[in-house]
C-alpha cells in the first residue's frame, strides 16, 4: 500500500505543478467547475455554501484566488487518487489524504506546499466561541466610560506606542472587537488564497481566519485533548530569508529569491511583505515536517508574526520542534494557549497585498 500511496502523491505534486504555475493556469483551473450556471460537481462537502452563488451568476461564477479553492484542491487531489490509487476506484479516506501529504511534503517547497495544506487539512478540532465572546464585549461596553477614548466607534485605530494604561486598556479591547468580528465569521469550512509561482503569497483566507490577531486567542476552543499553541516573533524581528537579485524584474519589480525555493518571485513592493509570509509559511513546513499527521492532530494557520498549531494538550512534539527552530531563529517564542497580555498590547499591523 505504500507504494500505491508513493504513486499518487507523485501524481498529485504533478498537477500541483501545473495548475500553480500562472495565474492562467489557475484560472483554467478554476473555470473547470465554474465556468457555468451549473457547477460540474456537488455543492455538498467542500462546496456546500457554492450553490447559491452558482445560481445567482448565471454566466458563471468570477474567478477568484480566495474562494472555493479548499474544494478544487481535494479535487485534484482525488483525481490523483483515482489515477493512480488503488485498483479498485473509491472516494479516498481522511486517513489516505494525510498518508499523501506526508509523501507529498519533500516533494513540494513550502511556498506551494503550504498552500496545498491549508486547503486541504481539516478544522474539526477547533472553533471559536461567538458567543462568549460577543456576551463579555457587551459587558465591557456597558461598563466602558472613558471620555475620549472609545474602542467601540467603528472608525476607531489602534494607539501606537500606547504608554499609559487606559491606552493599553483601549488597544486591547479594540483587539477583541475586531476579533470577534472575524471569528463570527468561521464556520469550519474555509478555503486559502493561492497564489501562483512566483508570485508574492498572502495572508488571506474566505473567513478571515488568517488576520485574527491576539484578541481572538482567548476565544479559540479545541477538543478536550487537544491545545492551541502560538509559535510567535515580535513586529520588526522576521529573520531575512529572502534576498533581491540584481536583474530587474517583470513587469516593474524585482526578481527576489527565498531560502529554499529554486524560482524567484516578483514583487514591486521591494519584498517585505513577500518574506513576512514567506517566514511564516516555512515555519508551518518545518512543524509539519516533525509530526505524524495519520497519528497526531496537528491543525496549523500562518498569520502575521506567528503561526497557530492546534494539536496535542501535552504539546511534546510541538514543545520539541520548537526548540529545534529556535536554535536557528532565536527571536522565536512558543505560548501554549492564549498569548500573553504583554503581546496583546502590541500594535498588530498586516500590510496590504498586491493581487497579483
Amino acid at each position: 500500500m505504500q507504494a500505491i500511496y508513493q504513486r499518487v502523491a507523485e501524481k498529485f505534486v504533478a498537477k500541483v505543478n501545473i495548475v500553480f504555475l500562472s495565474e492562467e493556469s489557475l484560472e483554467g483551473e478554476f473555470r473547470r467547475y465554474f465556468a457555468k450556471s451549473e457547477p460540474s460537481l456537488s455543492t455538498e462537502g467542500h462546496f456546500k455554501d457554492v450553490a447559491a452563488t452558482i445560481s445567482s451568476t448565471p454566466t458563471g461564477v468570477a474567478f477568484t484566488r480566495t474562494d472555493y479553492w479548499n474544494g478544487i484542491i481535494w479535487r485534484m487531489f482525488e483525481e490523483a487518487w483515482l489515477e493512480a490509487g488503488p485498483e479498485v476506484k473509491s472516494t479516498p479516506t481522511g486517513y489516505d489524504k494525510l498518508t499523501v501529504l506526508k509523501l507529498a511534503h519533500p516533494l513540494l517547497d513550502y511556498n506551494l506546499f503550504t498552500q496545498v495544506l491549508l486547503n486541504l487539512q481539516g478544522y474539526t478540532g477547533m472553533r471559536y466561541a461567538v458567543s462568549d465572546a460577543e456576551k463579555e464585549l457587551a459587558g465591557i461596553k456597558d461598563g466602558w466610560k472613558h471620555p475620549k477614548l472609545n474602542p467601540f466607534e467603528k472608525k476607531s485605530k489602534k494607539i501606537k506606542d500606547a504608554k499609559l494604561e487606559e491606552e493599553k486598556k483601549f488597544n486591547n479591547v479594540l483587539s477583541r472587537i475586531r476579533a470577534v468580528n472575524l471569528i463570527a465569521q468561521f464556520d469550519g469550512q474555509v478555503s486559502f488564497r493561492v497564489s501562483p509561482i512566483g508570485s508574492t503569497p498572502a495572508f488571506a483566507d474566505s473567513r478571515n481566519l488568517s488576520m485574527i490577531g491576539v484578541g481572538g486567542d482567548k476565544y479559540l476552543r479545541t477538543f478536550p485533548n487537544l491545545k492551541p499553541f502560538y509559535i510567535a516573533w515580535a513586529p520588526g524581528t522576521t529573520p531575512r530569508i529572502t534576498r533581491v537579485d540584481n536583474g530587474p524584474g517583470w513587469p516593474n519589480g524585482q526578481w527576489i529569491y527565498a531560502e529554499g525555493i529554486e524560482y524567484p518571485f516578483v514583487s514591486k513592493s521591494g519584498g517585505e511583505i513577500l518574506n513576512e509570509v514567506l517566514f511564516a509559511r516555512k515555519i508551518m513546513y518545518e512543524v509539519f515536517r516533525d509530526f505524524d499527521v495519520t497519528k497526531e492532530t496537528c491543525i496549523m494557520i500562518p498569520r502575521m508574526n506567528s503561526v497557530l498549531v492546534v494539536t496535542a494538550s501535552a504539546g511534546d512534539h510541538i514543545k520539541e520542534t520548537f526548540e529545534r527552530l529556535k536554535a536557528v531563529y532565536p527571536v522565536l517564542e512558543l505560548y501554549e494557549g492564549a498569548r500573553i497580555k504583554e503581546l496583546e498590547n502590541e500594535v498588530e499591523e498586516v500590510p496590504q497585498q498586491q493581487n497579483a
